[in-house]
């Protein structure tokens, strides 16, 4: 006895690659809508709603907030000490002057007396203020740009970059301070 083979329709064939071909369309048309149609709401941020300080406005400045929670904790380490500062200089190639206007240790000592704590020694696990100050060539309309930096781990959670007029050392005291003033205010709100 033979056994008879048998085979799908060619209508069931049909029907089927229609209906797997219709899954696919739907399918693709749902993630399409989804991601580029409809957009989600975004919850307006607590960042937005802080104000500028006085001293933001004075010059064009510019700050950045990679984790705020971070940075209102970041706090407790400068409130017991664990941080450390780092700065330096990025100077003109020829005649540069901020070295005779300021030193690097005069601008650690002043962000020390502007935190009002000591930083301790020896540490392992520390906050990093590191802050640059770059000279601009005589062309530009301003002296130099003050960039300031928090690092936890090497991770950046709060940067602020602010120019300067001129090359007085009040003058790049007043945007370090500023600095420092933003970044608290960040933490308080």
């Amino acid at each position: 006895m033979k056994v008879k083979r048998t085979r799908p329709n060619d209508s069931i064939i049909i029907n089927n690659l229609f209906t797997f071909a219709t899954i696919v369309m739907v399918s693709i048309t749902i993630v399409l809508y989804s991601n580029f149609i409809v957009k989600p709401k975004k919850e307006e941020s607590s960042l937005s709603k802080i104000e500028k300080l006085p001293c933001q406005k004075e010059t064009l400045t510019k700050v950045i907030v990679k984790n705020h929670e971070l940075v209102k904790k970041s706090f407790n380490a400068i409130e017991k000490g664990y941080y450390k500062i780092e700065g330096s200089f990025l100077k003109l190639e020829k005649n540069s002057q901020i070295e005779k206007v300021l030193t690097i240790e005069e601008i650690n000592n002043y962000i020390k007396n502007l935190l009002k704590i000591k930083p301790k020694e020896d540490l392992q696990k520390y906050l990093k203020i590191k802050y640059e100050i770059i000279e601009s060539s005589k062309d530009k309309l301003n002296a130099g740009t003050v960039i300031t930096s928090f690092r936890i781990n090497s991770t950046e959670i709060f940067f602020m970059q602010s120019d300067f007029k001129f090359m007085y050392k009040n003058a790049i005291k007043q945007r370090v301070d500023c600095s420092i003033k933003v970044y608290k205010n960040y933490v308080q709100n």
